[in-house]
């Protein structure tokens, strides 16, 4: 029967990547208490502990506490759950933060009476102070042993301030995915479109996207999703306007014409599937694209 600890609860944490150093500080202003911190890099190890105000210890070496929480990259889960084994308690609490990996990489934790939850934040964390700035509020992707569904929603809701969403582990490679898709093909796409700017001698092309890339987002937050709010000349059939671009893309910047017919070939296809334009419509520009990129 799975047993959770009283709050405020101790907590180690090992391995000090951004969103588990981001975690154990939005934890420990939220009354828990650190009581170390264990890593294989000595620098992130120290940054941490002096963040959190703890010590440093080795992996195998961990004190006693409540609840150990993993900041270490997905295939280094279970390395890890079995480098922590020795110190874990009867009842403690592990915790990873990837995304396609669920409770299968902790495996190991079992054997010393250890619980398992896996908590994935469905943000875009470029370093920790940006982490902590943007955890709260955020999706998390959830799955734990059975009986600790309450204290992880609990977690996520009054600690963090989250939205917990259950995602068990045959789930999460596709989970993780949509995640993954959703931030980095944001960022490429902008990325297509700052290359085009600059080939044009526009030398901070983020001055010019940011305000439309700002209003892209929160016109699909607030009109029911990136489908459902597609505009320009793809969802409205303008197989002409595409053909006038790719002729002026052929003079200023040839070498990024494939990468324009890519981002181009997905909002079709997103237009399509949310019935935003007829199939034939469709096909007509795809036949474009397909000739000139």
């Amino acid at each position: 029967m799975a047993t959770t600890p009283t709050s405020p609860f101790t907590y180690a944490l090992v391995g000090a990547g951004r969103v588990g150093t981001a975690v154990a500080e939005l934890l420990r202003r939220a009354g828990h208490e650190p009581v170390a911190v264990a890593s294989r890099s000595d620098e992130s190890a120290q940054r941490a502990a002096g963040m959190l105000g703890c010590t440093v210890v080795a992996m195998d070496g961990l004190p006693e506490c409540d609840v150990v929480l993993l900041g270490v990259p997905a295939e280094a889960i279970e390395e890890v759950a079995w480098a922590i084994n020795p110190s874990l308690s009867d009842g403690t609490i592990v915790i990873h933060f990837a995304g396609s990996r669920g409770l299968e990489p902790l495996r190991p934790v079992l054997g010393r009476g250890g619980q398992r939850v896996a908590l994935h934040p469905v943000q875009a964390c470029p370093d920790i102070s940006t982490a902590i700035a943007r955890i709260p509020g955020s999706a998390w992707g959830c799955v734990c042993d059975e009986g600790l569904g309450d204290w992880s929603a609990d977690l996520i809701e009054q600690t963090l301030g989250g939205s917990p969403y259950w995602v068990p582990d045959v789930q999460r490679p596709v989970w993780h995915a949509a995640a993954t898709v959703t931030s980095n093909a944001l960022s490429a796409v902008l990325a297509v479109g700052e290359s085009l700017l600059r080939s044009l001698g526009h030398e901070e092309p983020a001055g010019v996207f940011g305000p439309l890339a700002r209003g892209t987002l929160e016109n699909a937050i607030a009109g029911g999703g990136g489908a459902a709010t597609i505009t320009g000349p793809a969802v409205r059939g303008e197989t002409a306007t595409i053909e006038r671009h790719l002729d002026g893309i052929d003079l200023a910047a040839p070498e990024l014409k494939r990468a324009y017919g890519l981002a181009t070939l997905l909002t079709i296809e997103a237009a399509v599937a949310a019935d935003r334009i007829p199939h034939d419509v469709a096909e007509e520009m795809l036949e474009l694209l397909r000739a000139r990129t």
